[in-house]
């Protein structure tokens, strides 16, 4: 359990990720066929928004950046995942570019929040 705690914002917002992407497909406005790729764009901020979470929530915990290739494997995983179980719906299907898209959000705010942690990193001034 105390492995679990620190990341409780991340388990948070992962759950409601996946609620989102399991509601019935009605429960949202429709949306013309020209903003299908919006979608994308949903897809790519809520794995980034879950990332960054889990980021933050890994540096103020472990004091520092969590390895990029294990975070990008486990939170793909998770939303492989997700867009498998909208198999198991009536409204919803697994789409390949909604996968790549949840990958390019989960990659970008990997690197945004190396960024991040980078830029708010003590500096030390020369001769001290």
């Amino acid at each position: 359990m105390d492995r679990i705690k620190p990341y409780k914002w991340t388990i948070a917002s992962s759950v409601s990720v996946l609620v989102l992407l399991l509601l019935p497909s009605q429960a949202f406005f429709r949306t013309p066929r020209s903003a299908i790729e919006i979608d994308k764009l949903v897809h790519t901020l809520l794995f980034g928004s879950v990332t960054a979470v889990f980021c933050a929530e890994h540096r103020a915990w472990k004091k520092k950046n969590p390895a990029f290739f294990l975070s990008l494997a486990v939170i793909g995983t998770f939303a492989l995942l997700t867009e498998l179980g909208q198999l198991f719906t009536k409204s919803r299907h697994f789409d390949m570019k909604d996968l790549v898209a949840d990958v390019v959000g989960i990659a970008a705010a990997l690197l945004i929040m190396r960024l991040v942690a980078r830029g708010r990193a003590p500096r030390h001034k020369e001769g001290q």
